[in-house]
């Protein structure tokens, strides 16, 4: 298993500079949303955003991408059981 895809609350991102150097990323890190993202579980070859999940009893700090937005917290649960996904509400 390379990556696994589960559904978690998610700040938006503005750039690779983050909320320390950017305005417009402490701006972005108010807004939250739930989003479909894919968690690479070994390092890549290019630069991605890390995020930290629980694969099992382990703590996993990875890579990810995000392949989808929800609109609000129903429609990422309604995907979730549809499709047998893991969602983390925190």
């Amino acid at each position: 298993m390379d990556s696994v895809k589960i559904i978690k609350k998610m700040p938006e991102i503005h750039c690779a500079r983050g909320p320390e150097l950017c305005e417009k990323c402490r701006e972005a890190m108010k807004r939250k949303s739930f989003c479909l993202i894919k968690v690479y579980l070994k390092p890549g070859n290019i630069a991605r955003p890390m995020t930290e999940i629980y694969v099992g009893c382990r703590r996993i700090i990875g890579e990810y991408d995000v392949i989808k937005k929800f609109k609000d917290k129903e429609e990422a649960k309604r995907y979730a059981i549809k499709n047998g996904i893991d969602i983390s509400f925190e």
